[in-house]
């Protein structure tokens, strides 16, 4: 049964005449998943792109590798980036436990506390990022929590806090780096053609993800008001609808070269350009340009040093959200850690006292970071503080949330911000 799921995610959608509920929707997450090239093991050479879903479907027995599709394909794990980071470190954890302990194929279970142990050691030697390592954990600990839930089985993650490096906040090794104005116009002019240089100007003026930009089009440019505008449709479906530069106007009718349909964005061959096109340009753009020597440049860079300019030129906080759009993923960061907390701690006092000496952290974080004209996110850390407190009560920390607010404008600086006011962020 295994070999018939393989041979459905390989199959072409050509092939896919008339398929049935249970193929369209394998076939939906097959292309939601999308393709990555695995590495070979022994020699660490990149072997030829391959579906995940066909990856995960080779690895996973039967009823573990329907359990993943399921899980996967769910809103357990909402965003498209999030799925493909997640069948990645599946596959991670399938290796871990050929490894360590001898199964060939992958299952809930398959991975113990004494190999989840051992793994976290070995990352520590080899020096990975804490942040990766917890990551891959959270994976571990989400898929099984997700199985307790399907199979209604009393099934233990194999992680435990115990096992979770701690993260300092003020590291910044892993952090995206940001360009200055400078080296973001040296990438602009390493451009050999205007559809090249359409890509990073695009994603730098619109603060988009790259997804969006590479699903833009020439029809989704509007007038309205008496100024051209483009309606970017924003993760999660919502539509935004955002003015455009007059150079940027410029440089999309120059890289259109009279076309009044079709995608924005297009290789010199006149082909859309998906992610992975985009990648490549940015990373050669940015090596002929000089910039971030030893890193990539990628699109999340041009995103996060727009909004860093834009903080650093005192832009109201209204105007940067509405380039972040971040109010959901502060969400689900706080969801996820107060399932941690009540993951780890049976007690309520417990689950308290660990989330005071939490929001103690967030608070000095929040210190730190508004003393640094260059973090972009200094709102993402005061919003999740003041979300923790206002989850917490007021018996965590009672003069969080009526400080707090008051802090963040005064150093702002806002004028359109209303006066604090006691008891309210």
């Amino acid at each position: 049964m295994t070999a018939e799921h393989t041979a459905l995610a390989a199959r072409s959608r050509a092939e896919l005449e008339r398929p049935g509920m249970a193929d369209e929707a394998l076939y939906w997450l097959r292309d939601t998943l999308g393709t990555v090239a695995p590495r070979d093991p022994r020699t660490r050479r990149l072997g030829p792109r391959r579906y995940r879903l066909e990856l995960l479907a080779e690895l996973c027995d039967r009823d573990t590798f329907l359990l993943v599709a399921s899980w996967l394909g769910s809103e357990a794990v909402p965003a498209v980036k999030s799925k493909r980071d997640y069948a990645d470190d599946l596959r991670l954890w399938a290796g871990v436990a050929r490894e360590l302990g001898g199964h060939e194929r992958f299952f809930v279970g398959a991975v113990t506390p004494g190999m989840v142990e051992t793994w976290t050691k070995t990352q520590k030697a080899q020096g990975r990022a804490p942040r990766t390592v917890n990551r891959r954990l959270s994976v571990l600990t989400a898929l099984t929590e997700y199985a307790a839930w399907k199979t209604k089985q009393p099934l233990a993650s194999p992680v435990t806090r115990h096992d979770r490096p701690k993260v300092d906040p003020r590291d910044e090794t892993t952090a995206t780096p940001v360009l200055e104005v400078p080296e973001f116009q040296a990438v602009v002019n390493a451009a050999a053609t205007p559809r090249e240089a359409l890509v990073p100007v695009l994603i730098y003026t619109l603060a988009g993800r790259v997804s969006e930009c590479c699903a833009a089009t020439l029809a989704d440019v509007r007038v309205l008001d008496g100024a051209r505008r483009l309606d970017l449709r924003r993760k999660g479906g919502k539509g935004r609808v955002f003015p455009l530069p007059d150079r940027l106007c410029d440089l999309i009718d120059v890289a259109a070269g009279g076309r009044t349909e079709g995608r924005l964005l297009l290789d010199d061959a006149g082909k859309p350009m998906d992610r992975h096109a985009v990648d490549r340009l940015l990373n050669r753009l940015g090596r002929s340009a000089g910039v971030l020597p030893g890193r990539d440049l990628t699109p999340h860079v041009l995103r996060a040093s727009k909004l860093t300019h834009m903080h650093d030129a005192q832009v109201p906080v209204e105007e940067i959200r509405e380039y972040a759009d971040e109010r959901h993923r502060l969400m689900r960061a706080l969801h996820r850690m107060l399932s941690g907390l009540r993951r780890d701690y049976e007690h309520p006092a417990d689950v308290l006292a660990q989330l005071h000496r939490e929001i103690g952290e967030s608070v000095e974080d929040y210190r730190a970071a508004a003393k640094s004209s260059r973090m972009a996110w200094v709102d993402r850390s005061v919003t999740v503080t003041l979300a923790l407190a206002a989850a917490a009560g007021s018996v965590a920390q009672p003069d969080l949330v009526a400080g707090s607010g008051g802090r963040l404008r005064a150093e702002r600086g806002n004028p359109r911000d209303p006066p604090a006011q006691q008891g309210s962020p």
